[in-house]
């Protein structure tokens, strides 16, 4: 606690050079130091509250956020589940409930291509949207819906964002259990 008090105390001193060279003409007193000395060392602490207490606060929202989310798809709290967002590169997912083996891909890129991965809502097959550019790195506009090739149904229109469903949980094609886990063969 000394050395904290310390260390505030010069921090204090070195803001009190420095205000006292910045304005030349402003004399410091005695009643400036003995505020600066008083209510100085207070200041860290008070800042590091304040800036815990917000982190804390953002820690909060985020656990909430997908606590709803978990309920909404009715996972239990601790349930784990796999998504698009989660994963990257390409490789496989294997069911836990009836060791089901799919290779998938859920996001390559190059310089002039990206292949992104989609699971079909109706049927839950795993397909993949190639989305090239005539652009380096940049996402080219889609000329029309993105479909399942397995059923028709529409996975993406062409109006949304190319990343829409990556936070939807995965299910299994074969049992449409979500108890997913993915092994990556290779990331890009």
């Amino acid at each position: 606690m000394i050395i904290y008090y310390v260390v505030c105390v010069l921090i204090c001193v070195c803001i009190a050079i420095y205000n006292k060279n910045k304005n030349k003409k402003d004399d410091w007193g005695g009643k400036e130091w003995i505020r600066l000395f008083v209510f100085g060392p207070f200041v860290l602490p008070i800042a590091a509250f304040v800036f815990g207490i917000s982190g804390i606060i953002e820690k909060i929202k985020v656990r909430r956020k997908k606590f709803v989310f978990k309920k909404k798809y009715g996972f239990s709290p601790d349930e784990h589940y796999e998504c698009f967002q989660m994963m990257g590169g390409a490789g496989f997912i294997v069911c836990q409930e009836c060791g089901h083996k799919e290779e998938i891909v859920s996001f390559i890129h190059g310089i002039f291509h990206c292949a992104i991965g989609r699971q079909c809502p109706n049927c839950y097959a795993f397909v993949t949207e190639q989305n090239e550019s005539d652009k380096p790195c940049t996402f080219g506009e889609s000329k029309e819906d993105f479909k399942c090739p397995h059923c028709g149904t529409i996975i993406r229109k062409k109006e949304e964002s190319i990343f829409k469903g990556d936070n939807e949980p995965l299910h299994c094609p074969k049992c449409h259990s979500h108890k997913l886990i993915y092994h990556c063969e290779y990331m890009t």
